[in-house]
């Protein structure tokens, strides 16, 4: 899977969806393809029939193999060297994704296994979901399901909630002149938004705003937020308790001798517990209005992929089966987590379906040189079987 490109951009995942399609049938399981949009294919695939109903949920596309820097490994070489398996992908989240592929391909043979397991392979995940597990849950029967066990990388904790993210897009608008008048004639939009952006960068002063259920809740999960990418120091555990700000992408002018008419940035804010995307909205315009009201705030991605942070309770059912088998696997008690990413969960979240994930700790996540651990691949595996049969046995009897 990892040999198999599915980068987003520019978000084809035709012929990874092709290869997981083929390795379900080699097994007898009918898959329904969903293309939503041309080369964003989406698959479904159901075993067993009524109640408990798991839904095992993984994406096909990546990040991006080329970020700037050269690879040590070449990024879709899928090497296994020391150990490890290198590539991008391979830990978000094609690791996961092939457990769950595995475990469902396993269960769809087994005989007797009660109620229903249904496979979502998802694509659009990096830029929003909109076409992918959004999509699903809107226009395919049978995909909400009771519980949904997703194969994001966690470091092997139990993942039971994420932070929300907000794209925003924003506008300057200028007036277009020859280059040599600038400062006497013509608006520069360009510089518009350089005045702008420092007070864009100053919204990640915002903090939660903590209940004492969830205040204690982050503070359980901070400790598990260390495991999940290697960040060791408490300090990087702090991002789930305010808000984030990556200014990514600027864009303005058309020639160097031209003073720019428009000036776009794209920015992506990620908002912990308590803080909703309306009010921060408001709070960004309300900032940037005091410095030029002529440049604008909008949506960055289509609104329905909007959502505040969310999180499944630690005591729901599939969260205790995970965290069992978890503990029955690696030999030790794991910790709970929340990521500052997004993730599928929350659609299904949102709709009041407990989520979790649980997959390999992940090295050079969005950089170079990406991989994950034989070793994390074969307990997560086992770990994904354990949670699924236990969940759907319990809840048959």
């Amino acid at each position: 899977m990892v040999k198999i490109p599915s980068d987003n951009p520019p978000g084809d995942t035709t012929q990874l969806a092709t290869f997981m399609a083929d390795c379900l049938s080699e097994r007898g399981v009918k898959v329904d393809t969903y293309e939503t949009q041309p080369g964003i294919v989406n698959l479904v695939a159901h075993s067993g029939e009524g109640s408990p109903h798991l839904i095992l949920n993984g994406h096909l596309d990546q990040f991006p193999g080329d970020v700037g820097e050269p690879w040590s490994v070449p990024p879709y070489s899928g090497r296994i060297a020391d150990g490890k398996i290198f590539g991008r992908g391979s830990g978000d989240m094609k690791g996961g994704l092939a457990s769950l592929l595995f475990t469902f391909g396993i269960l769809a043979q087994e005989e007797g296994v009660p109620g229903r397991v249904t496979f979502t392979g998802t694509s659009d995940e990096e830029t929003g979901g909109r076409w992918g597990a959004l999509w699903l849950l809107q226009n395919v029967e049978g995909v909400r399901g009771d519980a949904v066990l997703n194969g994001e990388p966690s470091g092997l904790t139990v993942r039971i909630g994420e932070k929300g993210r907000v794209p925003f897009k924003l506008m300057a608008p200028g007036k277009a002149a020859h280059g040599s008048f600038a400062g006497y004639v013509g608006e520069n939009a360009i510089m518009k938004m350089v005045k702008a952006l420092p007070v864009v960068e100053e919204m990640r002063e915002m903090r939660a705003v903590f209940t004492p259920e969830t205040k204690r809740l982050t503070e359980e999960v901070m400790k598990g937020y260390e495991q999940q990418y290697g960040h060791e120091s408490r300090e990087m555990a702090e991002v789930l308790r305010h808000v984030t700000v990556n200014i990514g992408v600027i864009r303005g002018g058309t020639k160097d001798n031209i003073v720019p008419a428009r000036c776009e940035a794209e920015v992506d804010m990620r908002i912990p517990l308590g803080i909703d995307p309306l009010d921060l909205k408001v709070e960004l315009e309300s900032r940037i209005s005091g410095v030029d009201p002529s440049i604008t705030v909008e949506w960055g991605r289509h609104q329905s992929t909007i959502i505040e942070s969310t999180y499944t309770s630690s005591q729901s059912e599939i969260a205790s089966s995970l965290w069992k088998n978890s503990k029955e696997i690696t030999g030790t008690d794991p910790l709970l987590s929340f990521t500052s990413g997004g993730t599928d969960c929350r659609f299904w979240r949102k709709i009041g379906v407990p989520a979790v994930s649980y997959g390999p700790r992940v090295y050079g996540m969005g950089g170079v040189d990406e991989h994950i651990t034989t070793d994390d691949l074969v307990k997560m595996a086992k770990v994904h079987m354990g949670t699924a049969l236990d969940f759907v046995h319990s809840r048959s009897r």
